[in-house]
Formats: C-alpha cells, sequence, structure tokens
C-alpha cells in the first residue's frame, strides 16, 4: 500500500484539498458568499460557502452537509458546473481541487434576508449577498475566490455552461 503524504515545494509544505462551494444565486447576479480577511492584506477575499471534502465522502454530499452545518439550511439536489485547480497563496503555497455547484434553498424565505448566520468551526460570520457585478469591475480593493470562478460567472450565458479549468497564481 503506497501511503501520501504532504509534499514539499520549494521547501514549503504543500497540501492538496478538495472543496465543494455552493453558488446560490438571488436576482440572478447576486450570489451568497463569506467575507475573508488576513492580518496585514488590505484585500477582502469573498468565498462561497461550501468546506472541506471528508475522506470517504462525495462532493455533493460535502455540499449538503456544509451548507447544513454552517447555515442550518438544506438544498434543492445540486448541479455540479465548474472544477478548478487552482494553485495560490499569501505566505504558504495552496492547492485545491474546487468543485462549484449551483444550488438553491428549499426555504425560499432565504433569498429575502440581507445576511444570514453563519458558524464555520468555531467562528462565527455573515453570509451575506454580493452582486457578480462587484467582482467583475471593483470600486474596492475586493477579489472572488477561487481564482477563475469571477470569469466562469461572468462568462456563464447559461446555467448548462461546464468547465474544468487549471488556474496558477503563484
Amino acid at each position: 500500500m503506497k501511503t501520501y503524504q504532504n509534499q514539499k515545494v520549494k521547501g514549503v509544505t504543500m497540501q492538496i484539498r478538495s472543496v465543494a462551494l455552493a453558488i446560490l444565486r438571488r436576482n440572478r447576479d447576486e450570489i451568497l458568499v463569506q467575507k475573508i480577511t488576513f492580518p496585514g492584506h488590505s484585500t477582502i477575499y469573498y468565498r462561497p460557502i461550501g468546506g472541506t471534502v471528508e475522506l470517504g465522502e462525495n462532493s455533493k454530499t460535502t455540499l449538503i452537509r456544509e451548507l447544513k452545518e454552517e447555515l442550518n439550511q438544506e438544498i434543492e439536489e445540486p448541479s455540479l458546473v465548474a472544477v478548478i485547480e487552482n494553485i495560490f497563496g499569501l505566505e504558504e503555497i495552496g492547492h485545491e481541487i474546487d468543485f462549484i455547484y449551483e444550488a438553491e434553498f428549499k426555504d425560499k424565505r432565504v433569498y429575502h434576508c440581507g445576511e444570514i448566520e453563519g458558524i464555520e468551526g468555531n467562528e462565527q460570520y455573515k453570509a451575506i449577498w454580493k452582486s457578480i457585478h462587484e467582482f467583475i469591475e471593483p470600486e474596492e480593493d475586493i477579489k472572488l475566490v477561487p481564482d477563475g470562478l469571477i470569469e466562469f460567472l461572468a462568462d456563464q450565458g447559461s446555467l448548462n455552461q461546464q468547465l474544468i479549468t487549471h488556474i496558477k497564481t503563484r
């Protein structure tokens, strides 16, 4: 049996993780995101709601579980629309395989909320609706992650479009 371990790339430990993320839309051009900041960095990052695929779990099951855990919400059957391989980093190198799903909340009242209380691990956060246009022509230092997602959403003329792409920003 072969054992896989974290790899060192240029002296830095690199972990590869699989992530499932939900594109939850309101009014077609707004998506639900979580705000992420890093001390010492001016850029404000936004990421769709979701999380890491656990061992033995497929990405769709992960997405359903994460939305229930983080937002206490159930979703209709999600549809896989993109897979983005993303190599990125600020201080450390990150490497993710992001499974991007279109999804809808079962409880339609959620779409009338300006923000939704969320919890990730022990940290509380507010999920907010942001227009994709705010990321295309930002008036402030903001970025939608993973890299490549805003281009996919901006070019998405039809919800039937699918994408597999490799993004390396480091």
